[in-house]
């Protein structure tokens, strides 16, 4: 068994951070609905795994192991913050990076059109969509992440997107 020297440790962990920081922020964010919130998921995330990269043996599986520890510690942030909620419209609208003025305001309008309902949803299927639409997991990982079966990953997924659909057609008949 070869035992990595602290210099491959830390390249192996800036690899690892570096492909996967905003999977693991967009993660946080979708169910903690708080930037500052989650810059700590992310944070308490990268330090469990730096604790425990050594026993990392299948690389296919990182992505689904850090976004199921981010999944949990944003989990656990929202048991310990249950008496505040947070409300959607308090939220910042998300915009394109360095397009045309056009396609600042279209994407702007799409990202608060969507972030809305998507804030509809309820919370294990807005997860489900996010894991698997948004990440663009596999059916497995998203089902390995939440702690529940494939098949009620692929409900909870089929259903939140009947749900979004439905959200964003009301949405779009009330003229939002």
């Amino acid at each position: 068994m070869d035992v990595e020297s602290p210099e491959q440790v830390f390249l192996r962990f800036e690899d690892l951070f570096n492909a996967n920081v905003d999977a693991v922020f967009n993660v946080a964010q979708r169910l903690l609905w708080n930037r500052s919130d989650a810059e700590d998921v992310v944070q308490t995330t990268f330090l469990k795994a730096l604790t425990r990269i050594a026993q990392l043996r299948d690389d296919e599986r990182v992505r689904p192991w850090l976004l199921q520890i981010a999944y949990r510690d944003a989990i656990a942030l929202l048991r310990r913050r249950r008496d505040r909620p947070t409300d959607p419209s308090l939220l910042p609208e998300w915009a394109a990076v360095e397009p045309g003025p056009s396609d600042i305001a279209i994407a702007s309008d799409m990202a608060r059109i969507v972030t809305v309902a998507l804030a509809q949803l309820e919370e294990s299927e807005r997860l489900a969509v996010t894991l698997r639409d948004v990440e663009d997991l596999p059916m497995r990982d998203v089902a390995s992440i939440i702690g529940i079966g494939l098949s009620a990953a692929k409900m909870r997924v089929l259903r939140g997107r009947a749900s979004l659909r439905v959200a964003l057609q009301e949405d779009a008949r009330s003229g939002l």
